[in-house]
């Protein structure tokens, strides 16, 4: 039986580039990591993407910021914003990579921005997605093994004791190490 401990999760975290080391040291890399681990994309081409991000004037000079789905169909009521760092343009575009969309963005400080108020989130997605894949290989929680290790003592009791005596020994004996450990 393998042993899933935090260390094995952070180390395996590690050689997918998500340890928290690797977090705090944010780089170019990590955004383009983070936008690989949902399916997600970015670009500052003006191409079909499903979301916009952009600058614009209006027609006395000042500069407003579009955030849309559709640039052909802009409500100016929810898609225009007077700063380019608005919680709700920020909002949009971390949905849009979690949800793997493609970004259309004219400023690559928002998308930064963006991954950088994820990285809480997107460590918790990869440390549960690395603890799934290690639970599926075989690794258990050392905690479970005690109520495991009783539950196959009380089958092998309850089919007989004496045919099963050595083992139910090994096991109570497992059991009494495992909690002694605790």
């Amino acid at each position: 039986m393998k042993l899933l401990t935090d260390e094995l999760i952070e180390a395996a975290m590690h050689e997918l580039g998500f340890s928290e080391k690797q977090i705090s040291e944010q780089n170019g890399e990590f955004t383009q990591l983070v936008l690989d681990h949902y399916g997600a994309s970015y670009s500052d081409r003006w191409e079909q993407q499903d979301l916009y991000v952009y600058e614009e004037s209006t027609r006395d000079g000042y500069s407003v910021w579009i955030c849309t789905h559709n640039p052909n169909s802009i409500c100016v009521n929810e898609d225009i914003f007077y700063y380019d760092h608005s919680s709700q343009i920020i909002s949009e575009v971390q949905d849009a990579i979690r949800n793997g969309l493609s970004i259309y963005c004219d400023a690559e400080g928002i998308i930064d921005e963006a991954i950088e108020d994820m990285c809480d989130k997107v460590y918790d997605d990869v440390y549960a997605e690395v603890e799934q894949n290690l639970i599926e290989a075989g690794y258990v929680w050392p905690p479970k093994i005690p109520e495991l290790l009783k539950e196959i003592k009380q089958l092998l009791t309850d089919e007989g004791l004496n045919k099963h005596q050595k083992i139910v020994d090994k096991i109570t004996t497992a059991i009494e190490q495992l909690s002694i450990a605790d």
